[in-house]
C-alpha cells in the first residue's frame, strides 16, 4: 500500500532529504516549506525521486493562520496520512522560536489527527515524528506560559533549546494521548547536520568548517526514516532517539507532570491565535 507522507519543514535540509528518500521507496509525499523558490525546487526532486503526485504547500509557521490553511489543504488532498514528520524549525529569538518549533507543529497534528487516526490498522500505527535536539538540555522552558517572553530568550541558542524541550514533552504526552488510537508519537535527535539550519549564528558556522563533526541532510536522516518504517514493536512510544538507539534527555523534558502542563497551556495557545 502507498503511504502519504507529510513532511514539514521540507523545502530544505534533513525534511527534503527524508522526503526524496520517501519519495524513492514509492510514497505520496507531500511537502510543507515556507520559501516559495526552494520549496518549487523540492517538489520537482521528490517527483525526480520517483514520489507519486507530490504536493507542495506553502506556509510561514510563524503566522498561526497560515498552519491552519496548510493543514486545511494537507486534509483536503488525501484521506489518510501514515507518517507525519514535523521538522519545520529555525533559530530564533524571543516567543517566535517556540511558535515556529513547538505550537505550530502541534497545533497541525492536532488538525491532521483524524487523517492520522484513518491509516491505523492493528499492528500497523500511523507515525508521528518531530525533529528534536540536544539543545533541550538548555532550555528553560515556561511549560504554563510557552509563549512567554523571557529575558532568557533574547538569547537565539536558549530560545530554540526551549522549544526542543517542548518538542520532547510534545511527543511523550501525544503517546499518552493518542497510541491508544493507532498513533505512534516519536521523536529523534539527528546530531549537527550541514545544512541551512543556524546559517546566521558566527560559531555554528564556524564548527560547520570541520567536517567530521558535520553529518550530511541525508545521513542525518536515517533514525528518521527507521522510526518511520520499523515494526511498531521496534520503537517505544513517546520515544527519543539518535542512531536508532534510546537517547536521554533531562528530566525537564521528560517530566510526565511538565508534559501533561504543556499540553494543555499549548491548547489554549493557540486557540488564543
Amino acid at each position: 500500500m502507498t503511504r502519504t507522507v507529510v513532511v514539514t519543514g521540507g523545502s530544505a535540509g534533513i525534511g527534503l532529504a527524508a522526503a526524496g528518500r520517501f519519495a524513492a521507496a514509492g510514497d505520496r509525499v507531500i511537502l510543507l516549506g515556507r520559501h516559495e523558490g526552494r520549496l518549487a525546487a523540492a517538489l520537482e526532486a521528490v517527483r525526480a525521486a520517483g514520489a507519486a503526485d507530490p504536493l507542495a504547500i506553502r506556509a510561514d509557521f510563524a503566522d498561526p493562520a497560515q498552519v491552519r490553511a496548510a493543514a486545511a489543504q494537507v486534509a483536503a488532498a488525501c484521506d489518510r496520512i501514515d507518517v507525519l514528520v514535523n521538522n519545520a524549525g529555525g533559530l530564533f529569538r524571543g516567543a517566535a522560536c517556540v511558535q515556529v518549533n513547538h505550537l505550530a507543529g502541534f497545533e497541525l497534528a492536532q488538525l491532521l489527527l483524524e487523517h492520522l487516526k484513518a491509516a491505523a490498522r492493528p499492528g500497523h500505527p500511523a507515525r508521528l515524528i518531530t525533529t528534536a535536539s540536544l539543545a533541550e538540555a538548555w532550555g528553560v522552558l515556561d511549560v504554563d506560559r510557552p509563549l512567554r517572553e523571557s529575558l532568557w530568550h533574547r538569547s537565539r541558542w536558549l530560545a530554540y533549546g526551549s522549544s526542543k524541550q517542548a518538542n520532547i514533552l510534545f511527543t511523550l504526552e501525544a503517546a499518552r494521548r493518542w497510541t491508544p488510537l493507532g498513533i505512534l508519537p516519536t521523536a529523534f535527535f539527528p546530531g549537527l547536520v550541514r545544512s541551512r539550519f543556524a546559517g546566521t549564528s558566527p560559531l555554528f558556522m564556524l564548527g560547520k568548517l570541520i567536517p567530521v563533526l558535520f553529518a550530511s541532510p541525508r545521513r542525518a536522516t536515517d533514525t528518521l526514516l527507521w522510526l518511520a518504517d520499523a515494526p511498531a514493536r521496534e520503537v517505544a512510544p513517546g520515544g527519543y532517539y539518535f542512531l536508532r538507539q534510546p537517547f536521554a534527555a533531562t528530566p525537564r523534558a521528560t517530566s510526565a507532570a511538565r508534559a501533561a502542563r504543556l499540553w494543555e497551556s499549548s491548547l489554549a495557545a493557540v486557540s488564543r491565535s
